[in-house]
């Protein structure tokens, strides 16, 4: 008498998790919507509830195994007849296998951009918690399921939400799979080949975490898809460090750390409203731009276990001692491994800042399917020319803006780069933009 718990698609196109941690053990009583386990994907940690509720009988799947969709994590005894089927063992890539070549499925050649496949309701990689069965009946239903407010203790969609929203709203509309498909897939990108080593005795080797392989099938999607373009400049920012200097210790009383990178959130949506192409994605399905009302900026953020990009939501309508907590909260998640997707999904533009280790211009890569990272050098001492013509030490801040130039044009990017400098050079503006 036991229910088999295996892995759900925690979102469209994920074929694996790792297990993180386990959050019972066998013999544990548990009950329905009591969470089981941390699954990591390629996005985040996402903790799975319990279907049922009963005896914990066997944990199939270890700490560190890698387990596809669909593999028994976890035996629990409800009381329910025993299906019968022998899927005990888990589908699972352990830490310790060390692959001695790369598999088929990577060597291959592969489609640049590696767009996510839609479902029937034309849902696309949609972050959203929900059974495989739950799925299907939305599906069958004609269901957006990334429009569905879900009910669950763990933001879990269930039928009942499914059948609320269709009380309450109309279905999404059927499209094509075949419009799911990526037009870029047309053309193939370079054939991966296995890795040679004259020495082999003097290396060693060490499985790519999850983590790891997402940042860089990321980054190389978005070098085969993006013709990017990185423009160089730099701006005084003497009154920006005084301003922040001046409410430095006001945010401190509130618990609040105030860097730069509030300002440059609020400066960047000003130049997103002045220059729309700068907030918007393109289709590489139906060859349309996509504007976007909503402004949510990224930060990058760099962690033992990986790059995250979690992002500013609504920055339009936030202060910035809020941006500035916010930040904070959202480092201190990716440091803890706590981030979800849909804290990272959604972004408008992102900011990388190398200034805080040192580090000056530089290029970075578009986070797709944004259009446009800002790259935030370091502040230095440098002569420049103010704005009476003499010729004075400064403050130099080092900006580097990396856009797509499938959309972006080099003197859009540069009237975009011009507008942030003023704002960041006379950080009173940013009280004037609405």
């Amino acid at each position: 008498m036991a229910y088999k718990f295996k892995l759900p698609e925690l979102g469209e196109g994920m074929a694996e998790g790792e297990i993180a941690s386990w959050l019972v053990k066998e013999g544990d009583t548990v009950k329905e919507d009591d969470s089981l386990v941390e699954i990591q994907n390629d996005k985040s940690v996402e903790e799975l509830p319990s279907p049922v509720s009963g005896t914990v009988k066997k944990i199939v799947a270890q700490e560190g195994d890698t387990v596809e969709i669909g593999a028994t994590l976890i035996i629990i005894d409800d009381g329910s007849p025993d299906t019968g089927d022998d899927d005990e063992a888990p589908a699972a890539d352990t830490k310790e296998e060390a692959p001695a070549a790369i598999p088929a499925a990577e060597a291959k050649p592969e489609a640049a951009p590696a767009a996510p496949v839609a479902d029937a309701t034309g849902s696309a990689n949609k972050d959203y918690l929900a059974m495989p069965s739950v799925r299907q009946y939305a599906r069958d239903q004609s269901v957006d399921l990334s429009l569905v407010t879900p009910s669950g203790k763990h933001g879990q969609i269930s039928k009942a939400d499914v059948d609320s929203y269709k009380a309450g709203a109309p279905a999404a509309s059927a499209q094509p799979a075949a419009a799911a498909a990526p037009a870029a897939a047309k053309a193939a990108g370079p054939a991966v080949k296995p890795y040679k080593s004259d020495e082999p005795e003097l290396e060693t080797r060490e499985k790519m975490s999850m983590t790891r392989k997402a940042i860089a099938k990321a980054m190389r999607s978005s070098k085969d898809i993006a013709p990017h373009v990185t423009s160089f400049d730099d701006v005084e920012v003497s009154v920006l460090m005084a301003n922040r200097k001046k409410y430095k210790t006001i945010a401190a009383d509130k618990g609040i750390k105030l860097t730069f990178l509030p300002y440059i959130v609020k400066a960047l949506v000003a130049v997103m409203k002045e220059y729309p192409e700068f907030n918007a994605s393109i289709d590489n399905t139906t060859d349309e731009i996509v504007y976007k009302h909503y402004y949510n900026v990224g930060i990058a953020t760099n962690t033992e276990h990986g790059l995250y990009v979690p992002n500013i939501k609504n920055a339009d309508s936030k202060g910035m001692f809020e941006i500035a907590k916010e930040i904070t909260e959202n480092t201190q998640a990716a440091y803890d491994n706590k981030l979800n997707g849909k804290s990272m999904s959604g972004g408008s533009i992102t900011i990388s800042n190398v200034g805080s280790i040192g580090g000056g211009w530089f290029t970075p890569v578009i986070n797709q399917p944004e259009v446009a990272i800002l790259g935030v050098g370091k502040i230095a001492s440098e002569p420049y020319v103010d704005d009476d013509g003499n010729i004075a030490v400064g403050k130099m801040l080092k900006l580097s803006l990396t856009y797509d130039h499938r959309l972006i044009d080099g003197a859009l990017a540069q009237n975009a780069l011009n507008l942030l400098k003023k704002l960041l050079h006379e950080p009173d503006m940013l009280l004037m933009e609405g």
